[in-house]
């Protein structure tokens, strides 16, 4: 996002607005494919310490996609939003937005995690105590199950973080296309190649 911000000239603002308005594109495609579960890299806990600029920006197009876009383009009683991370550490407003957004979903057809201020050592530490608690393997207790796909609009090989555990058997993608040029089409190529991927997963 803020190499499209500056390959473009515009403010960083401005890429980050375009890019939630991006997420639901792609969401509402994947949910065309049958996909039934996304899960979206919103913010890591260590992007937390990026240039109070940059976090605003992130922070409003957020709120942005929480209040405006999700309702807009989504039947909010057929599709569930979680957000997934250290809420203590997210601004008021963002957390606001994003409760609010919570508590008015809650179908099954369609489900949307957010991970914001996320970190998977702080998921897996979470996991270890609903095990104890709850007397279930630890497999079981994690909020969002495996992965079979993830998509990067980066070229660097890198999952920073995102569910790893999680990642195990995902097949994985990286694009030169940045998140705010990709198309409709992009992703229905993309979810069409992956079907033809052997799905092994180990065995």
């Amino acid at each position: 996002m803020r190499r499209w911000a500056d390959a473009h000239g515009v403010t960083f603002a401005e890429s980050y607005r375009r890019g939630s308005e991006k997420v639901v594109e792609i969401l509402s495609t994947l949910r065309r494919n049958g996909v039934h579960m996304v899960s979206v890299y919103n913010l890591s806990r260590a992007n937390l310490g990026r240039p109070q600029d940059e976090l605003a920006a992130v922070y409003n197009a957020s709120i942005y996609f929480f209040s405006e876009l999700i309702p807009a383009h989504f039947d909010t009683g057929e599709c569930t939003v979680r957000l997934h991370g250290d809420r203590s550490l997210l601004p008021r407003e963002y957390l606001e937005a994003a409760e609010a957004l919570e508590s008015s979903t809650g179908g099954e057809g369609f489900r949307i995690n957010i991970l914001a201020a996320y970190d998977a050592f702080d998921e897996l530490r979470v996991a270890h105590g609903r095990a104890e608690r709850e007397g279930c393997d630890i497999a079981a207790a994690f909020d969002i199950p495996a992965v079979d796909l993830v998509i990067r609009t980066t070229a660097e090989p890198l999952l920073s973080g995102f569910l790893p555990l999680q990642c195990q058997y995902a097949e994985l993608m990286f694009l030169a296309t940045p998140l705010n040029e990709l198309t409709a089409t992009d992703i229905d190529a993309l979810i069409a190649a992956h079907r033809r991927f052997p799905q092994r997963r180990g065995r």
